[in-house]
């Protein structure tokens, strides 16, 4: 897996991430996250923020990749194509202006995801890729939400509202896979994100005082 090349964040604002598979716990960790910031900084200095957008989440494309079983007609450089143009855009209109005034981004996925999907997937050498991602800003700290691919899983067939959506298991353990190994590549902090969420926020709460985040 190359390295990725991303923008320098020279804003006062900082940039959060958080990465992981469908099942991971990010969701939950971003709203402890989310509340205890509010609480020391005010609503004004803290945005939250979600990738991709529904600039390509609702297309028809990027739904029929995401919950059709058939695949046979979907070419993955075109979804590629479709999200990391949201990415750019998301990124100049919204997540820019948002650091330059300062305020503290925490973003629930962001251009890791992208990655670790197309490599899943088995497209090994996508070149424009990683010319368009230069033009992305790199977080300030990015945050692996990890557990075993086969507990994601269950946690997605356990959600009443996807028990009955089609889940490519075999997908899912191969970005598991692919993540974790980016994680330690890029330096992410990794959270063992099996147990109770307030002891996995504990690792979210020091590692953001480690970056002088908070």
């Amino acid at each position: 897996m190359k390295k990725l090349h991303l923008k320098k964040n020279n804003y006062l604002g900082k940039l959060i991430v958080f990465e992981g598979t469908d099942g991971a716990g990010k969701t939950t960790l971003i709203s402890l996250l989310e509340k205890m910031l509010i609480d020391k900084y005010g609503e004004e200095k803290v945005l939250v923020l979600k990738q991709p957008t529904d600039l390509s989440r609702k297309t028809k494309l990027f739904q029929k990749m995401m919950y059709s079983e058939n695949h046979d007609d979907i070419n993955y450089r075109a979804v590629q194509l479709l999200t990391m143009s949201d990415r750019l855009q998301h990124g100049f209109e919204v997540i820019e202006p948002a650091l330059k005034d300062g305020k503290i981004v925490i973003c629930d996925r962001y251009i890791y995801t992208s990655l670790v999907n197309m490599e899943a997937r088995n497209y090994l050498n996508e070149k424009w890729f990683y010319q368009v991602a230069k033009h992305i800003l790199k977080p300030t700290i990015t945050f692996l939400a990890y557990v075993d691919p086969y507990l994601a899983i269950k946690r997605i067939k356990d959600r009443p509202e996807e028990k009955n959506r089609y889940l490519n298991e075999k997908l899912l353990i191969n970005v598991s896979k692919k993540f974790y190994k980016l994680a330690i590549n890029e330096k992410f902090i990794i959270l063992d994100s099996k147990n109770n969420p307030e002891h996995t926020f504990n690792q979210v709460k020091e590692g953001l005082r480690k970056k002088s985040v908070i």
